[in-house]
């Protein structure tokens, strides 16, 4: 393993993806709204208006039975003294619907960045000469997976910031505690995160070495937007709930997956296969 030529790889592909507006716009776009637009949004609304409570007292009679059926007595009692219905909405969607929200980011941008690996080398006509290159081809897949890797988290962090910052202005006057600043929260942001991203990365990065167009990679890495749509089914539901465990023992399968898939890269050394599935 080179890491010169895996830096070199990984700076180049990155250069790469900023200088396209059609793939680093939508990372932005995508992160900027559901990750500070959406909450920050709610936060104000909801406590300033509450919309949920004065729109429809039909509503507060299935809220109160799902407060009541919650599985975190912690929660259930923080809801339950919340004075409005309005309150309790945007304490429950900021605390737990937010969670599949960045995930869903983290996946999107992971997806985007990853699936224009190879394609994008293919559309740029640089893939013939990359392919034959006095380079390795696991030292190949590594640099594109760390190209990757780099803008999809640090665009996830930053958003997670501003949300931070921007959402606790907005509601700590209200409810006298910090959003976000929990063990739940701080698993999913440095531990789940960064292992599913890498997942992500590393499976979009080896469907995009057997696919033909940018297209096809992001048809195929779409498939896995939809785990985290069950999740933000289950957690609306009230069927299924994000805890800290729950990520913890999520992040020890993501690992378990990562070492596989590493290892699965690092014996990918047929430059033959990878060259006639992208050239011919």
């Amino acid at each position: 393993m080179n890491k010169t030529i895996i830096l070199t790889i990984a700076r180049k592909d990155m250069k790469a993806t900023f200088s396209s507006k059609k793939v680093w716009v939508p990372m932005i776009i995508v992160a900027l709204l559901l990750c500070i637009v959406v909450p920050a949004g709610i936060a104000y609304f909801g406590i300033h208006f509450d919309i949920v409570g004065t729109s429809s007292k039909d509503i507060e009679k299935p809220i109160h039975a799902f407060i009541k059926d919650f599985p975190s007595e912690d929660m259930r009692n923080t809801l339950i003294a919340l004075p409005s219905i309005g309150y309790k909405f945007v304490y429950f969607f900021l605390t737990f619907m937010m969670i599949p929200l960045f995930l869903m980011v983290a996946i999107i941008n992971s997806m985007v960045t990853s699936s224009n690996s190879f394609v994008g080398e293919k559309e740029r006509n640089t893939l013939e000469t990359l392919l034959f290159a006095p380079i390795s081809i696991k030292d190949l897949f590594l640099g594109k997976v760390l190209a990757s890797l780099v803008p999809t988290l640090a665009i996830s962090f930053a958003a997670f910031l501003i949300n931070f910052i921007l959402v606790n202005l907005i509601t700590y006057p209200y409810f006298k505690v910090i959003l976000y600043f929990n063990s739940t929260w701080m698993i999913l942001m440095f531990w789940v995160i960064p292992l599913l991203v890498m997942v992500n990365i590393i499976l979009n990065v080896l469907i995009s070495a057997k696919v033909k167009s940018f297209q096809e990679a992001q048809q195929f890495g779409g498939l896995l937007v939809l785990p985290i749509v069950g999740i933000i089914i289950s957690q609306a539901s009230g069927l299924f709930f994000l805890s800290s465990l729950s990520l913890f023992l999520i992040g020890v399968g993501l690992l378990i997956a990562n070492l596989f898939l590493i290892k699965l890269v690092t014996k990918f050394n047929n430059r033959n296969t990878l060259f006639q599935s992208q050239i011919h």
